[in-house]
């Protein structure tokens, strides 16, 4: 003990930047660039730019930073199997897509609480699943939590719930049980968090492209400035495509899936407040009460399961 206390003191850099330490620092520079995702999807309706077009920025940003990494991991990335890589690819455009879509449609708040939250739900669904991992009481009365809180949420909307709303809820349903997925895939893998991002930039590039090129979604390229697309290329590009995807991997890694996701169940209390001022949204007591139950659901479940997919 004597020893281990002399080495602190004459290297305190080994306690205060332990790897525990920077996992912890990762995930919180990665809930607040998850907030910066969601008010840069939601202002995509509002912006000369088409989602096609957000997309590109989204993925060839990364491409383009981290090309020069490539040649040193390629070898690595050729063994992952193909059920793996699947995997790893819903967090990628699928996701960007199911995301934008809600997003046009749901209020920001509900985008945070929906992306944030119900995400823990599926993991536990898709590990009984595919891992035959059994739900403990304890973590089934969080996971209920949730989706009372966004059921709570969703239903205490103020006047009547429209279809579109309602559409808009499944989309982020759908997003979120593609990043269940893709965060499943993260530890089934055990690539270090540069290739992932590598993974994900250039095979999402690739699919969006050929999308475009094959007419089957539409681009407003060449209709807008640097300037109108510099938000998207600082948040989505750099910030999520680079930053954020490779912080998520580093602290999956490092925390562990439960406390990772425990982190992010703040991200949709500040994304609510953010939203407030740069779309001048309402948060009503319904709003409120059900993204503090889906946090709360969040971190009661997540203290209940700490081990991850192996």
């Amino acid at each position: 003990m004597k020893n281990i206390a002399q080495t602190q003191l004459m290297h305190p850099e080994r306690r205060f930047l332990s790897p525990l330490v920077m996992g912890y620092m990762a995930m919180t520079a990665v809930l607040f660039i998850w907030s910066g995702f969601s008010l840069t999807v939601r202002a995509i309706g509002g912006s000369p730019l088409a989602t096609a077009d957000v997309a590109l920025i989204r993925f060839m940003v990364p491409m383009l930073l981290l090309l020069p990494l490539l040649p040193s991991r390629i070898e690595k990335i050729k063994k992952i199997k193909c059920f793996h890589l699947l995997l790893i690819l819903l967090g990628g455009l699928p996701f960007f897509w199911f995301a934008a879509a809600g997003a046009k449609i749901a209020p920001t708040a509900y985008m945070g609480a929906i992306l944030a939250g119900t995400p823990a739900l599926f993991v536990a669904v898709l590990s009984w699943i595919f891992d035959g991992q059994l739900i403990s009481k304890k973590r089934g009365i969080g996971l209920l939590v949730i989706l009372i809180g966004v059921l709570v949420m969703v239903t205490g909307q103020s006047g009547t719930l429209s279809g579109e709303i309602v559409q808009g809820v499944l989309f982020l349903f759908g997003a979120s049980l593609l990043w269940a997925g893709y965060t499943m895939g993260l530890k089934h893998v055990g690539l270090d968090s540069v290739s992932i991002a590598i993974i994900l930039s250039f095979c999402s590039f690739i699919i969006i492209i050929a999308l475009i090129v094959s007419g089957a979604v539409t681009t407003n390229f060449g209709t807008f400035s640097f300037q109108q697309a510099l938000p998207f290329i600082l948040i989505q590009g750099i910030g999520v495509g680079v930053i954020s995807t490779i912080g998520y991997s580093y602290a999956v890694n490092q925390l562990g899936c439960a406390k990772s996701s425990t982190i992010g169940a703040l991200s949709p209390g500040l994304t609510a407040l953010l939203a407030v001022p740069v779309f001048n949204e309402l948060l009503s007591m319904a709003t409120l009460f059900g993204i503090c139950l889906a946090t709360v659901g969040v971190i009661l479940s997540n203290r209940s399961y700490t081990k991850c997919i192996k």
